[in-house]
């Protein structure tokens, strides 16, 4: 990534502000409709070609959940240091970063039932915060870009709810409703991202809609941090991959430098210090 593309949309004070007081931000024309259409069709053919299993995702037996999607075509990476949205990624978490976690997710319209979807309310990384009982408020550690190939402006077409502000707490109150006070659904339309933190408190909804839902979930932490999927990267990958992306795919000249990285292992280092020279 350029300077000039990195510097181009920065996390401003207002968006920072907001992030941390809400937990998520909604970037509403990250992708263009050239690219929407390009990774559509991908994913399509991938979909035709039986690339994406069949592996259903919180309850919703009618979905595709596909963890470790990355390597499955170079469409996708072009994803992983997108400058409508990475540079805000970075301004957050800071340097120290790789993509850690990745899934792809295919929502049928017309094929869920709402009254017999229960809303499973969670926060990501399993026992991340559990583990670290000794923490009042819980430990950030990484963030998710969630991309929407397809509308997501209205209710019925399965958006993920939110429940802002819940980032800062370890539990949540229920009711017998499964919506929880101040509980809305993040809202985008096609070509639109949204970024939140791992804490925020979300759920999946049930896609009543007549179209089908398409997401690609990026999940970025400390490279410190253990991957939560396989995430494989191939050779290919690394051959066709600028210093950035090698080292948003995890690359490292050893295991200790990914607490003490040296130049090498952060590019990300140098062009955000250019960026905001």
């Amino acid at each position: 990534m350029p300077k000039s593309d990195y510097s181009l949309n920065r996390l401003t004070e207002e968006e920072r502000t907001r992030f941390n007081t809400e937990g998520y931000l909604v970037i509403p024309d990250a992708l263009s409709p050239k690219e929407i259409t390009c990774i559509t069709g991908t994913i399509n053919q991938l979909k035709r070609d039986g690339l994406l299993g069949n592996e259903s995702h919180f309850g919703f037996a009618s979905r595709i959940h596909k963890p470790d999607f990355l390597h499955l075509h170079p469409v996708f990476e072009e994803l992983l240091d997108h400058p409508n949205v990475f540079p805000k990624v970075a301004d957050i978490l800071g340097w120290n970063i790789y993509l850690y976690h990745s899934h792809l997710s295919v929502s049928p319209g017309n094929n869920e039932n709402p009254s017999q979807a229960k809303l499973q309310w969670h926060q990501d990384s399993g026992r991340s915060t559990s583990d670290m009982y000794e923490i009042d408020v819980p430990a950030r550690l990484s963030l998710k870009v969630a991309f929407y190939l397809s509308d997501v402006s209205k209710r019925d077409n399965g958006p993920t709810w939110f429940v802002p502000g819940s980032h800062l707490q370890k539990s949540l109150d229920m009711p017998t409703s499964q919506l929880p006070e101040g509980a809305i659904p993040a809202t985008t339309p096609a070509g639109g991202a949204i970024i939140f933190d791992r804490r925020l408190w979300h759920a999946a909804s049930p896609n009543t809609s007549d179209i089908t839902r398409l997401a690609l979930m990026y999940g970025y932490g400390y490279r410190w941090l253990r991957p939560k999927d396989e995430m494989t990267i191939t050779g290919e990958m690394i051959q066709r991959s600028s210093p950035i992306r090698r080292q948003l795919m995890g690359l490292t000249s050893s295991e200790n430098n990914r607490y003490s990285p040296d130049n090498n292992d952060v590019p990300l280092r140098d062009l955000m210090t250019l960026a905001s020279s």
